[in-house]
C-alpha cells in the first residue's frame, strides 16, 4: 500500500502556527470578498464585483505567498497592514469608531507579527536559534 503525504508535511517545515493564522486570516477574509464577486454578478453590478475581486486579489495573494515562506508576500503583506492601519486610524476618527477598531486591531497584529524575529527568522531572515 502506498502512503499518501499528510496535509502538514506539504507545507514549508519553517512555517509557524503564527504565521498559520495568519494566512487562515487572510483567506477567510478572501473567502468573503469571493461572496461580494458572486453578489455584485447576482446584482449586474459591475463595479461592486470588480471592487470586491480587487480586494480578494489583495488578501488571497499574500496569502498563499506567505504559505510557501516567499519574502516578497511577507514585504507586501507588511506594507498592505500598514496602510489598513492608516486607514483604520481615518475611519476610528472620522466615520466609525468601531469599524477603526475592527480594521486596526487585526492587521496591526499581523503587522506586529511579520516584523517579530520570529517571523523574520521563519523568512531566513534572521540566523537560527541553537
Amino acid at each position: 500500500m502506498i502512503d499518501k503525504p499528510s496535509l502538514w508535511s506539504m507545507l514549508h517545515p519553517n512555517l509557524t502556527a503564527r504565521l498559520l493564522i495568519v494566512i487562515i486570516f487572510l483567506l477567510l477574509i478572501a473567502v468573503g470578498y469571493a461572496f461580494g464577486i458572486y453578489d455584485g454578478l447576482v446584482h449586474n453590478d459591475t463595479t461592486a464585483a470588480l471592487n470586491s475581486f480587487a480586494a480578494l486579489l489583495l488578501y488571497a495573494i499574500p496569502a498563499f505567498g506567505l504559505l510557501k515562506l516567499k519574502r516578497w508576500a511577507r514585504l507586501v503583506e507588511l506594507v498592505l497592514s500598514i496602510v489598513f492601519v492608516i486607514i483604520g486610524f481615518i475611519v476610528m476618527f472620522g466615520y466609525s469608531m468601531t469599524m477603526g477598531i475592527i480594521t486596526i486591531v487585526p492587521h496591526g497584529l499581523i503587522a506586529m507579527y511579520l516584523l517579530s524575529d520570529d517571523c523574520r527568522r521563519a523568512f531566513g531572515l534572521l540566523a537560527k536559534r541553537d
